[in-house]
């Protein structure tokens, strides 16, 4: 997708920025504070000097009282009177120099205590989302497996397979603990109608186990899975991340489950599978999840399935038709289930980057802290996810916007250091282009024009988007080119809607808010090198992210409804795919959609900037042979760049070595 240049305003030989106030650094209270030294020091000799002279003076006029003093000593007298004038001056000087290098230095300390303090902060917040992916990776397995005549293969793939199942998981959730149970089952006639293996650690016993049991018995062709689950839930389910895999070729008892000759029609006797099914999720607590998952192996189980998610069972059903899937499938929802875990723990903290309950809630994505202030109340809004018509537009007025970007990226190392951001100005369409003109004689603008509908389209946990329109001309408004997506929080309160939170999203704004422009622009910067890199495979797509600029009306008249300013980037390209999350700032993948491109891309940002940065949460759609991304996370060694979501250094490698091990297990590497 070719970048619209009046979108991009793109900064040439002609255009200029207004750079913006950028934050203190310690080399800079380091001089503050020797420029203090220096100008206390500086006042302290004059005054020893001034001290000197007194004693002089007082002497000089004790020789002239007595008759004693000559005429040197009179002309002596004059040139200490003037000497002393002279370091009056000085002194005053130097004291006020002194105040300004003190109160200068002060500034600057404080400002690195500040720094200091947002330090601690996230340490805690890194800690916090460390120990709830910790917990997370504390995982309970129960296999609830049929074990008639006709499920022998499976059983034995369960057997194989489950060490390397470990070995997967572990390759992308470094400190999993794993605790294995056995629930098998036939008919209700059937002499062993369970064999139980509670929870053990032990992968050793948990193989020999199965070893032991034989695939045989069945009467008709319905089982008592309802007798299993319920044996299920006697188990000792403690950890957090509970997972239940049902592995079965045919239907629970019970007429309304399928269309077979049954010999318990009404279900198994005394158990109502629905219920002991509700009372398994319900084994999740609440600091924990339960992931309640069905092995598809043939059609005889589609109507079951149907009937439990009527009547509100969550299960989630996967294809295992071939006992060789079996591998696959586990290793998948495994992590998907730690990383549910995660979400259930983390939240309401806003350091990990959940999963959208809507695509296009993730779009919206932005710091959960916010939406937590006090002071903070949600603006008077109405959704409305209707495209405004072109007669809707004429109706809307235009408003004139000041446009803040950020420097453009040139090099891999410029992403090291401080990103300036400031107020665009552009050479007037009016002399662009005349060459014979000289600087001081070219028009230079700051502004642009836009409208927006006056409602919302969307809305995520902290923003709100509205459709809407950029141009540098009135009659260019219309233009589908022009047409953008506006976002706003959708919360008034103090400081919720300065500029500062839309625009400094720059190094060390107060709330750093960077992920919205910066974070954008380096990710689109490493796209572009991505692209252009040998490490890119001729068969994996392109990939690009969204440019993000802030607009804010010149005009004050929306202050206070916080409509003021905005954060402004392009519609996401239609025809393409639906809008996914493939990956978050944790190290998950979601295998449902996982891609060579996309992994190595996420590799090419780590390995290209030397481990000092990896794109991460990745979301967008796929349109032929290239992927659009928006809303990106950046993880970077230094914890106070890039916003909350970046979790640092350790999750640089989380997400790194999660990111090795996909490529290695697709044989992508």
């Amino acid at each position: 997708m070719a970048t619209k240049e009046a979108f991009l305003l793109p900064i040439g030989e002609d255009d200029s920025f207004e750079i913006l106030e950028q934050p203190i650094t310690t080399l800079e209270t380091d001089i503050a504070e020797v420029n203090y030294d220096k100008a206390k020091a500086k006042t302290a000799m004059l005054a020893e000097e001034a001290e000197d002279s007194i004693l002089e003076l007082q002497m000089l006029l004790k020789k002239t009282k007595t008759g004693t003093a000559t005429l040197e000593d009179k002309d002596h007298l004059a040139e200490i009177n003037s000497k002393l004038s002279a370091l009056k001056k000085e002194i005053i000087e130097s004291k006020t120099m002194e105040k300004s290098t003190e109160l200068e230095f002060l500034r600057s300390s404080t400002r690195m205590k500040v720094t200091e303090v947002k330090l601690a902060m996230k340490e805690k917040d890194i800690r916090r989302a460390l120990h709830a992916i910790k917990l997370a990776e504390s995982v309970d397995i129960a296999f609830i497996i049929d074990c008639t005549g006709s499920m022998g293969s499976y059983i034995e793939s369960v057997k194989n397979s489950i060490r390397q199942i470990v070995d997967r998981v572990v390759s992308t959730n470094c400190d999993m603990k794993l605790r294995l149970a056995i629930v098998g089952y036939r008919d209700i006639r059937d002499t062993s109608r369970f064999e139980i293996m509670d929870f053990s650690p032990s992968v050793n016993d948990f193989k020999t186990f199965l070893a032991s049991i034989c695939a045989t018995g069945g009467d008709d062709a319905p089982e008592d899975m309802a007798g299993a689950i319920k044996e299920a839930n006697e188990l000792a389910w403690e950890n957090p991340t509970k997972i239940a895999f049902i592995i079965a070729d045919a239907p629970c008892h019970g007429r309304e489950f399928h269309g077979y000759d049954d010999s318990y029609p009404d279900g198994s006797p005394g158990i109502n599978i629905i219920d002991e099914l509700k009372a398994l999720e319900e084994k999740a607590g609440p600091q924990g999840t339960m992931n309640v998952t069905f092995g598809r192996i043939t059609d005889q189980t589609d109507t079951m399935i149907a009937r439990f998610q009527e009547n509100k069972v969550s299960i989630d059903q996967v294809g295992i038709e071939e006992s060789s899937k079996l591998t696959k499938t586990v290793t998948a929802s495994v992590r998907k289930s730690i990383f549910k875990t995660v979400t259930c723990i983390g939240k309401p903290g806003a350091s990990v980057s959940f999963a959208p309950i809507d695509g296009i809630e993730e779009v919206l994505k932005g710091d959960r802290a916010l939406s937590r202030k006090s002071d903070a109340s949600l603006k008077d809004y109405t959704i409305s996810p209707s495209v405004p018509t072109s007669i809707d537009w004429t109706k809307q007025p235009f408003s004139r916007v000041k446009v803040y970007r950020n420097v453009r990226i040139k090099k891999v190392s410029d992403l090291q250091e401080p990103i300036k951001m400031g107020l665009l100005r552009f050479v007037s369409s009016a002399v662009a282009g005349k060459a014979s003109m000289s600087p001081t004689d070219k028009t230079f603008e700051s502004s642009m024009l836009i409208r927006r509908a006056p409602s919302p389209f969307a809305e995520g946990e902290i923003r709100l988007a509205y459709h809407g329109q950029l141009a540098q001309k009135e009659k260019d408004l219309g233009k589908v080119e022009h047409g953008m997506v506006f976002k706003s929080f959708k919360h008034l309160g103090k400081r919720v809607h300065d500029r500062g939170q839309y625009l400094k999203q720059m190094e060390a704004s107060e709330l750093q808010y960077d992920i919205f422009i910066l974070v954008s622009a380096i990710a689109d910067f490493l796209a572009r090198a991505y692209n252009e890199s040998p490490s890119k495979p001729a068969h994996c797509c392109n990939v690009s992210v969204l440019p993000v600029i802030v607009v804010e009306e010149e005009d004050e008249k929306n202050e206070t409804t916080g409509n003021r300013r905005f954060c402004v980037e392009q519609h996401l390209p239609k025809g393409g795919t639906e809008f996914v999350k493939y990956s978050n700032n944790t190290g998950y993948w979601d295998e449902d959609v996982l891609d060579e491109t996309l992994l190595r891309f996420t590799k090419f940002t780590h390995d290209i900037t030397h481990g000092y940065i990896l794109v991460s949460d990745l979301q967008g759609v796929r349109r032929g042979s290239s992927y659009y991304l928006t809303d990106p996370v950046i993880l970077c060694k230094d914890i106070l760049r890039f916003g909350n979501t970046n979790l640092g250094e350790k999750f640089v490698k989380k997400c790194i070595d999660s990111t090795n091990a996909h490529l290695k297990e697709h044989k992508w590497g």
